[in-house]
Parts: structure tokens; C-alpha cells; sequence
């Protein structure tokens, strides 16, 4: 740490102190099992007494944040919150293309590894129960191999989506879910059908880097709000609601992308609350929705599908060629989605 003072009016030394250190964890220049600069030292940088570092060290350790080993100094323990790109620099990397990411993942080779992708290596998928449902496939009649399919989709996948849905507490006939090809392809639909040039658009911080480039597409205005261990933090959301008037706001409830957070029920409530007060449609991506332990809370499911939106795919879990997702939508919106989706991709893949 560079030697400075703790200048500002407000709380102690020892307050700043820690506030110090905590920063430093949070931006991960200190990680679990690392060791903290000794008492001398910090006193020393931060241009403040021994004794008030020992007392921010003893609180720190009280919270669970760091421990010490007799003879050995302190280390840091506590597991690191999810990564806010907002809070750290250089902000030269807030301008990388998110469609230059999206390039380089897929014209990558299998051997490399794709961080914040969020897809799965090829010999960790279903490929015998693929090459089996293939093969049963090529035995179908004419019509099913050839022909379009309905607007909505197949029925019986539909009415499963609404049986898994009901399982995580969403209420969705399945005259309330469209099959689409993909999640982003929902997203694309919603956004069509939402949307306005310029409007403006929430999203979490960090967030799946293509969120970026279908929002550049279609010249909306993209605000970041942090995320926490908890989800959203619920004042910069109430913020930038108050600052921006978004029109939309696109999140994971449940293994959120690419922290691996996950929302509670409480910072739930109080977003739907706001979102409710703001009038902002919510887009609820449930893609990760598999590979859960422990069902997380969904906003749809709170919300009822009145002002929230809920996608999701299984190109993550079954297989990326496959292409196949959905959008379950308050009961007013379908005939409206039907027609942007009949004059974007005319039918559906999904008869099969």
C-alpha cells in the first residue's frame, strides 16, 4: 500500500482503517489466505498509531474478515463477494467490444479456455441421449422433418416448461410461453417489443458480456448497477432508476452470470418494489437454472409474471446446436411477441 493519510470528515481512524482494508479485499489486491501488512507497516502507510491498527485488526477479526496466527501476522479469511468491474480500474477496460468477446469464444478451438462464457465443454453433455433422440427423430414423418412449426411451439415442450416453472413457484399456462431459438433470441424479441432507440436499460455489474452487444444493437443506453452476494445492491438500483428512468432491466436471478451469486428473497422484494413504483419491465434470465443445489428465489415467481419477463434455454445444458429456448410473459403480451416473432423467424424450429 502507498503511504497516505486518511483525510475526510467523517468516522474514526480506526473506521478508516478498516474501511481500508476491506477495500483492499474487496478489489482483490488482498485474497483469502493472504497475508496482511504487519502492524508497523500499516501504521506506517497509513500515517496513523500502532494501536489503532491494532484495534481495526482486532474488530476485523471479530467480523470474520481476517484472523491471526500467533507469531505469524494476520490473514485474510473471509471468501470474496462478487466482482463489481465499477469499483476497480483501469477504466480503459470498462471500453473493451463485447462483440470482439463474443468472436473470439466462438471462433476459439475446444483446447481454450472461455472465462465468463458460460458454456460447457463438449465431453461434459448428453451425447448419447443426443445421438438416441437423433436418431428417433429421423424416423418421423414427412411433415414433422420438413415443415414450419407454430408460432407458439411445440405443445408438449410447452406444457413442460410450465411444469418445471411451477416447480420453482412461476404460474405459467403454457399459452404463456413462446419457444424461441435461444435465450439471447428472447431477449432480442423482448427488446424489439419493449424498446425504443435510446431508451435506457439496467443491467448487473458485472453481467454476461453479450448483454452489452445485443443492448449496442439496439441502440439503447446501458446502465451498470453492482452486484452483490445477495443480488442487485439495492441502492445504486434505486439510484439509477431515479437518475435514468430505464425501461427495462436484465438480470439472473439464480447461478448469476458470471459471479455464481445468487438473489434472495429479500433484495427480491425490494426490487420488485421499486421496479413496481418505477414502472420498469424486468427481464429475468433463468438459463442456469440445472445446475442448482438449492432452488434460488425468482422474481417471476414473486412477481407472478405482471411486470416480469422469464427466459431461459437449454443451450447450456443439453447442447448449443440445439437451438432452443423460451419466454413465459404476462397472457397481454403473447399475441403481440407471436407477431414480432412470425415477422422476424416467421415459424418455429420446435415441432419435433
Amino acid at each position: 500500500m502507498e503511504a497516505h493519510t486518511l483525510d475526510g470528515p467523517h468516522g474514526t481512524l480506526i473506521d478508516k482503517v478498516i474501511a481500508a482494508v476491506k477495500q483492499r479485499i474487496a478489489s482483490r489486491a488482498l485474497t483469502p489466505g493472504a497475508q496482511l501488512p504487519s502492524i508497523r507497516a500499516l501504521a506506517q502507510t497509513l500515517r496513523v498509531s500502532k494501536s489503532t491498527v491494532v484495534e481495526a485488526y482486532e474488530r476485523l477479526a471479530a467480523e470474520g474478515a481476517i484472523r491471526s496466527r500467533p507469531g505469524a501476522g494476520f490473514y485474510v479469511v473471509a471468501p470474496l463477494a462478487p466482482l463489481s468491474l465499477a469499483d476497480i480500474g483501469p477504466k480503459l477496460d470498462r471500453a473493451i467490444d463485447p462483440l470482439w468477446i463474443s468472436r473470439q469464444s466462438l471462433d476459439a478451438g475446444a483446447e481454450v479456455l472461455k472465462p465468463g462464457c458460460g458454456w460447457l465443454p463438449a465431453s461434459w453433455m448428453p451425447e448419447t441421449s443426443l445421438r438416441r433422440s437423433l436418431r428417433a427423430l429421423a424416423r418421423a414423418d414427412e411433415a414433422t422433418l420438413t415443415d414450419y412449426g407454430t408460432p407458439l411451439g411445440l405443445l408438449p415442450l410447452r406444457q413442460l416448461l410450465a411444469r418445471r416453472m411451477s416447480e420453482r413457484g412461476i404460474d405459467a399456462s403454457p399459452e404463456q410461453i413462446m419457444l424461441m431459438e435461444s435465450g439471447t433470441q428472447a431477449i432480442d424479441l423482448l427488446c424489439r417489443f419493449l424498446l425504443e432507440p435510446g431508451d435506457t436499460v439496467l443491467v448487473d455489474d458485472p453481467c454476461y458480456f453479450n448483454f452489452h452487444a445485443l443492448l449496442r444493437a439496439h441502440r439503447a443506453k446501458v446502465v451498470g448497477v453492482p452486484y452483490t452476494p445477495n443480488g442487485p445492491n439495492v441502492e445504486s438500483f434505486a439510484q439509477a432508476l431515479s437518475d435514468h428512468q430505464p425501461r427495462l432491466y436484465i438480470t439472473n436471478s439464480a447461478v448469476h452470470n458470471p459471479t455464481g451469486a445468487v438473489l434472495s428473497p429479500v433484495t427480491a422484494h425490494r426490487v420488485l418494489k421499486l421496479a413496481d413504483q418505477a414502472g420498469l419491465t424486468v427481464i429475468e434470465d433463468d438459463i442456469f437454472a440445472d445446475f442448482e443445489n438449492t432452488p434460488a428465489a425468482r422474481l417471476a415467481a414473486f412477481d407472478g409474471l405482471n411486470r416480469v419477463v422469464h427466459i431461459g434455454s437449454f443451450s447450456k445444458t443439453l447442447s448449443a446446436s440445439v437451438r432452443s429456448g423460451y419466454i413465459a410473459a404476462p397472457r397481454a403480451w403473447i399475441e403481440g411477441l407471436v407477431d414480432l416473432k412470425i415477422a422476424t423467424a416467421f415459424g418455429s424450429m420446435q415441432r419435433m
